[in-house]
């Protein structure tokens, strides 16, 4: 089974709905839940909107520190991408700013032996290790769990990224060729296949970011550029790549 995760409050409600439906067209066999934020939680109209669109919904009460940051947030995130997760089910990750627009990358993780399937980039600090972006990424439910037990004992810093954490806990437990870790698109990597939408771009068009596999939307903005622009944005390039989902023209 494949599994998606949204992680969302009520300030992304507009960016959620067409994360759903982008996920949803890029694996429609997938269960897509979207976990809210219960202190701030996305309103009534917005939640039907996203069980019309296919997700299934709940709450969680755990601090998120604004950007998914802290213990208590990081074994949150970890233990619902665990839970109930058999051995082999694909788990994604992904944050309400951000699409997925292949699903192929996340199948092919049941038939090459991957664990862990992210972007990431290596550590200024410490050149042999890298890290994951945490935008998107898929996780196997047996690599899920064993994180949920370490990160449930680990002493974490008050302020843990969850992204970082978690993928330094699966390789903890996975040698490095189960887990796989992108260069994301540059002008000097132009084959990468994640990115992120340039917002200081003024020829940036959803054409040109049809053939990634994920763009992310949360990207710091010019301040003339409203966060409203962000789901209009991300709406256009959902149609654009997804094309038969609405009203079958093409971009």
């Amino acid at each position: 089974m494949i599994r998606i995760y949204l992680f969302t409050y009520a300030g992304d409600a507009d960016e959620a709905l067409v994360c759903v439906r982008c996920a949803a067209a890029a694996l429609p066999e997938a269960v897509i839940t979207v976990v809210d934020d219960e202190s701030t939680p996305i309103a009534e109209r917005a939640r039907t909107a996203l069980v019309e669109a296919g997700a299934r919904y709940c709450q969680t009460s755990w601090p998120r520190n604004g950007n998914l940051r802290g213990p208590d947030c990081v074994r949150g995130i970890i233990s619902t991408l665990a839970r109930g997760a058999r051995d082999h089910d694909i788990i994604v990750k992904i944050d309400s700013d951000t699409l997925l627009l292949s699903g192929d990358w996340v199948r092919d993780m049941r038939y090459t032996g991957l664990v862990f399937h992210a972007s990431g980039y290596q550590v200024p600090s410490h050149p042999s290790e890298r890290s994951a972006y945490g935008p998107c990424y898929a996780i196997s439910g047996w690599a899920a769990r064993l994180a949920a037990e370490e990160l449930e004992q680990a002493d974490l810093p008050p302020l843990a990224p969850e992204d970082l954490t978690i993928c330094r806990a699966v390789q903890n437990h996975f040698p490095t060729e189960q887990i796989r870790l992108d260069e994301p698109w540059t002008p000097f990597y132009r084959e990468g296949k994640w990115t992120a939408w340039n917002w200081f771009s003024i020829a940036v068009t959803p054409q040109k970011y049809a053939d990634f596999w994920m763009v992310t939307f949360g990207n710091p903005r010019p301040t003339n550029i409203p966060k409203s622009e962000r789901a209009r944005a991300m709406d256009a390039l959902f149609r654009c790549r997804f094309p038969q989902n609405e009203d079958g023209s093409s971009c």
